[in-house]
């Protein structure tokens, strides 16, 4: 492994995704081994047809890994309209009253609503001819990510079937002023857990696959820190502003930072639910190292400088140095 950081994780069930350019702020959780559509709505207070349609979900069945929306739940107040309430949070009026199973726009305080959230993903139907292959080749996405995002267990879809695809940022035409840790943000490409760094879907897959590579085997919290290393990179001023980048980052001596994107590790990892899960929390903020922007095993390297650098916190096989 060569040089790492990463950022605060949040050991936290719901992750918060905020939505810029909108007021309107989501759930966000990542499903575990042994959740149902049932146990969540119960820990959330969120009724299971709600949680169906904002994640345009056809049965019941979710899979460990699965990212999912949980719908905001909204008390009307003395002198709202769906016309306000829609405005504050960014939203239409139809998709309010879509998901509340409005017929009118007639509100009471003390009324309980459900706020829906932007999609995360493009969504695509299923055309005739279309493969799990061919449709990860189109959008640039692997295929083990597209069964994640969509709670698949198997490569069968079928005509007609609804998919999503995480939104994908375009870095030929991002100017730095545009990058997620230093600016604007383009609404529907990035998203943010709690205090953490704006990300998008793909990075969010693709920072999980490093933890898997470089962190399978070490206990939990050592997942945690090792995507807080990014994530803190992403901060400083020293690397580049975005998870893609840094991951794939190549320093002034053409040394890649993260030795499974050198020997394509990376790409060839099964990820486990408890990787996407150190990904969020690390996203979110939760930050064990406090501050590491390296990580190495020190038995495992020769050099001198990394070597050289404080530790400032020590798990498992890892130790973390700022």
């Amino acid at each position: 492994m060569y040089f790492v950081r990463k950022l605060n994780i949040a050991i936290f069930l719901f992750a918060f995704l905020i939505l810029l350019s909108g007021r309107a702020e989501a759930k966000v959780i990542t499903v575990q081994a042994g959740d149902t559509l049932y146990s969540l709505s119960k820990i959330t207070g969120v009724p299971i047809d709600k949680i169906k349609q904002c994640n345009n979900l056809y049965s019941d069945s979710v899979t460990a890994g699965q990212a999912l929306l949980i719908p905001e739940r909204y008390t009307v107040k003395s002198g709202d309209t769906l016309y306000l309430i829609s405005q504050s949070f960014g939203i239409d009026v139809s998709e309010l009253k879509a998901l509340n199973n409005l017929n009118s726009e007639v509100i009471w305080p003390g009324q309980a609503l459900y706020i829906p959230q932007r999609s995360l993903y493009q969504q695509i139907t299923v055309k005739k001819g279309d493969t799990l292959y061919l449709i990860s080749k189109n959008y640039g996405v692997s295929i083990d990510d597209l069964k994640v995002i969509n709670g698949l267990w198997g490569n069968e879809i079928y005509v007609g079937m609804k998919l999503l695809i995480p939104s994908k940022a375009s870095s030929s035409t991002q100017k730095t002023s545009d990058l997620p840790s230093r600016g604007g943000i383009s609404r529907g490409q990035y998203i943010k857990y709690g205090t953490g760094v704006y990300h998008t879907l793909e990075e969010r897959a693709l920072l999980a696959r490093l933890i898997e590579a470089e962190a399978e085997g070490e206990p939990y919290i050592g997942k945690v820190a090792v995507g807080a290393v990014v994530v803190n990179r992403v901060l400083s001023d020293k690397f580049p502003n975005t998870i893609k980048d840094v991951i794939y980052h190549v320093d002034e001596t053409g040394a890649y930072q993260f030795e499974p994107v050198l020997d394509g590790r990376l790409f060839t990892v099964v990820v486990s639910s408890d990787s996407y899960k150190a990904a969020d929390e690390a996203l979110g903020g939760l930050d064990p190292t406090g501050g590491a922007l390296f990580f190495f095993n020190p038995y495992k390297i020769s050099n001198k400088w990394l070597l050289s650098k404080p530790i400032i916190y020590r798990i498992g096989n890892h130790v973390f140095a700022e």
